[in-house]
């Protein structure tokens, strides 16, 4: 706490990545998060998608004991695998649809204490299976042997796909890949013996127990003799997409930055201070926006048992009672008034408890009159 000044606090948002600033007094390696799951992309993920990252120890090891992990604000820490290098939350519970937070807070051995947040979406409860459009690259002229020959379905995602020519009495069906979200593409090569006069192009998406059926709305035709059409460049952005997606994902990096605490700090007194004034003032620093609460209860001075007991203040008795917002940089102030019967040796017991995302922390302080 000692290396916290001229505290901070804004919320940034940068893909996604929640960053919360904190001015440290001496330089510091940031401690990272690498290879996040779910990363912040708009792929949605299914909602029983486990989340994890690696940390990246160059800044120095984490202590286990110190990370915490928070789902939509709430503390998961103890459901979750934590190790000095890992960590790792399987959701007990799916997860809701949309938008989704995750923040992680830990301390290394240097005594850093670090943050890193970021969001994800999950996906929404799957729409009934349809198609919007089936089309293919035979619509003006025939298609000569050596063309591509090449349909596209639009549709609801994550289904199997597969496209059916018909001609006739024959039927060719060709498999079709999803090359991004709700796009199927299927293609051939024709050779010389394909031949096709006003042939039916059928998209078909399979999904559970469910299947659908669309055609396009033109006929194709296939003559060997006809001119040559190649699609290389539409092959091509197929083969980059289809092929092993999950290697060209570039290695997902989370910077870390310094935590800020929610237990509230003490600036203006220390445990034990002696106060020499009728009242006095307390000054503190938390989370930026969090609500602080602090109860303060004085005892009389044991020089002065006899007045207590006959004023009834022998035990302990609640001078004040309120509740603060801390501002914008996490400080907060509290006037304490004087005491009924002000004398030297009076002991105060202040409590402050700040809340804030659902959570809370709480610190004591002890003064005495002098």
């Amino acid at each position: 706490m000692g290396l916290l000044k001229n505290t901070c606090f804004n919320l940034l948002a940068a893909t996604s990545i929640v960053f919360i600033p904190v001015l440290w007094s001496e330089a510091t390696v940031a401690q990272n998060i690498v290879n996040h799951s779910p990363s912040q992309t708009n792929e949605a993920v299914a909602p029983d998608s486990s989340i994890s990252g690696v940390f990246d120890t160059s800044g120095g090891s984490v202590e286990v004991n110190t990370v915490k992990i928070f789902v939509n604000d709430q503390d998961v820490t103890r459901n979750s695998t934590i190790t000095p290098n890992f960590f790792s939350y399987r959701p007990i519970q799916d997860l809701p649809p949309g938008n989704n937070r995750v923040r992680v807070e830990y301390q290394n051995t240097n005594g850093q204490q670090w943050a890193v947040g970021w969001n994800f979406q999950v996906q929404r409860p799957q729409v009934a299976l349809e198609i919007t459009s089936v089309t293919h690259n035979a619509t003006n002229t025939a298609l000569g042997a050596g063309s591509t020959f090449l349909t596209t379905i639009n549709g609801t995602p994550g289904a199997q796909a597969s496209v059916m020519v018909l001609d006739g009495a024959t039927m060719r069906r060709l498999p079709a890949q999803e090359v991004s979200r709700g796009v199927y593409v299927a293609n051939l090569n024709l050779g010389s013996t394909d031949r096709i006069n006003d042939g039916v192009v059928v998209g078909r998406l399979e999904r559970g127990d469910k299947t659908v059926y669309g055609a396009a709305s033109q006929a194709v035709v296939f003559n060997p003799s006809a001119t040559v059409t190649q699609v290389s460049q539409v092959e091509t952005t197929t083969t980059q997409t289809t092929e092993n997606p999950q290697n060209q994902t570039p290695q997902n990096t989370l910077t870390a930055v310094p935590s800020i605490p929610l237990s509230p700090e003490f600036t203006s007194h220390k445990n034990g201070d002696q106060i020499d004034t009728a009242g006095f003032t307390l000054k503190g620093k938390t989370q930026p926006n969090a609500r602080v609460r602090v109860v303060v209860e004085q005892a009389a001075s044991s020089s002065n048992i006899l007045g207590a007991i006959t004023t009834g203040l022998l035990n302990s008795r609640q001078l004040l009672e309120t509740t603060v917002n801390a501002d914008s940089n996490g400080q907060f102030t509290v006037n304490v008034p004087q005491p009924r019967l002000l004398d030297s040796g009076i002991k105060y017991s202040v409590t402050a408890t700040a809340q804030k995302d659902g959570r809370s922390d709480t610190t004591t302080l002890s003064l005495t009159q002098r």
